[in-house]
């Protein structure tokens, strides 16, 4: 382990100025052309094969190992969110409207310092380990993972073993999190309408006032969960968006909101949609309104592989050290990692990404949200003693 902590400082400085560069120049997702540019550079010259423009502009490294064995998939998404960053940082966004607020600049930059670490020890690697850099993981429900499969990441040869970290807040610069089975949520998005009439707002009877319905629905949707779910199992809804009105004295005659819901317990997949959907038309109906809604399903839950968690729990506490390696439980976070999780054994692990002496703990998709670049060599060393353990055991 003292050898690869020198392979890591090695790198490191070069690793955190791609960071930093990406950081600076986000991309949203299914338009990260330069990124996926740099990405596949990067791999080149750590003498990876690379293949480009896989499920838009997604890139696989491939690194052959010296000796026939299993094939790990490492995976990292590169997309940034539609935000003003307003974090202060000298390396601060210079796109507008766009920053890098849930870390995957950092992915990316940790896969790469992986890949280039890793390339230095073929003769210890049994097997292949594909470094997978997905587009548009923000891009729900239609993200780059699917995509991605589609296109064969899991085949030719098929993948044994993924693995995916993502930095973590709530958790502190060498801490890492595992959860053994569901550890993330359902994420499906929906939308609604509610249509009525416009009028003078000094008349409102001879309206029909689409605000005040939708004012309605938004309070009640939030009895489904409290009334209508048991209450040991967990479901979010949330409405995060709402438009509607075109002046201060004009009754408003549409209203339209987007929004989201996460379900952590199986079997009511398909019974929100119906609750939704009956308290929507049956408010709508009482106001005088219509009611429309459009629901998307979204990622899936992603599901931990017991056994290997196991496994990867095992190492981390020999390599890394016991303390480092938290039990984490399942949250409400949305991550289309799940569709790699439901082909092959699979583990997402939390990255802590807060320095210890951190006096606010600010949460992922936060404009202020800064990640300490000490988790990015912890991350490195993470991943490659994984790789190397897994792919130097016999099942």
């Amino acid at each position: 382990m003292k050898e690869l902590d020198k392979q890591i400082s090695e790198v490191l400085e070069h690793i955190i100025s791609i960071r930093r560069y990406i950081h600076q120049n986000p991309e949203l997702g299914y338009e990260e052309k330069a990124t996926s540019k740099l990405v596949a550079q990067e791999l080149k010259s750590s003498g990876l094969a690379v293949q480009e423009g896989v499920g838009g502009y997604g890139v696989v490294g491939i690194l052959e190992g010296n000796h026939p064995g299993k094939t790990l998939l490492l995976r990292a998404d590169m997309d940034a969110l539609p935000m003003e960053e307003e974090t202060g940082l000298p390396f601060s966004s210079k796109i507008p409207g766009i920053m890098h607020a849930c870390g995957h600049d950092i992915h990316t930059a940790i896969l790469l310092g992986v890949a280039r670490v890793l390339s230095k020890y073929k003769d210890f690697i049994a097997g292949q380990i594909k470094f997978v850099f997905q587009p548009a993981e923000e891009c729900s429900p239609q993200g780059g993972a699917q995509k991605m499969i589609k296109e064969g990441i899991l085949e030719n040869p098929d993948v044994d073993y993924a693995l995916a970290l993502h930095v973590w807040p709530q958790l502190y610069v060498g801490e890492i999190g595992l959860c053994s089975g569901p550890c993330s949520a359902k994420s499906d998005r929906f939308f609604l309408k509610v249509t009525g009439k416009s009028g003078h707002a000094s008349a409102p009877h001879q309206g029909i006032d689409a605000l005040v319905a939708a004012a309605d629905i938004i309070s009640s949707m939030q009895t489904i969960v409290s009334r209508r779910v048991d209450p040991r199992d967990s479901i979010v809804i949330s409405i995060g968006k709402i438009t509607g009105g075109q002046r201060y004295n004009v009754i408003c005659d549409k209203v339209e909101m987007e929004g989201t819901v996460r379900i952590m317990t199986p079997g009511y997949e398909d019974e929100i949609r119906k609750y939704m959907n009956q308290v929507g038309q049956g408010i709508a109906y009482a106001h005088g309104t219509s009611f429309e809604m459009n629901y998307l399903k979204g990622y899936p839950m992603v599901i931990n592989d017991d056994r290997l968690t196991q496994r990867v729990k095992d190492i981390l506490t020999e390599k890394i050290g016991e303390n480092a390696v938290k039990n984490i439980s399942q949250d409400t976070s949305g991550e289309d990692f799940s569709f790699i999780s439901q082909k092959v054994p699979s583990v997402y692990m939390k990255l802590g990404s807060s320095p210890k002496d951190a006096k606010e703990v600010l949460p992922l998709h936060n404009s202020r949200v800064i990640f300490d670049e000490g988790c990015i060599p912890f991350g490195i060393k993470a991943l490659v003693a994984l790789s190397l353990e897994l792919l130097h055991q016999e099942e």
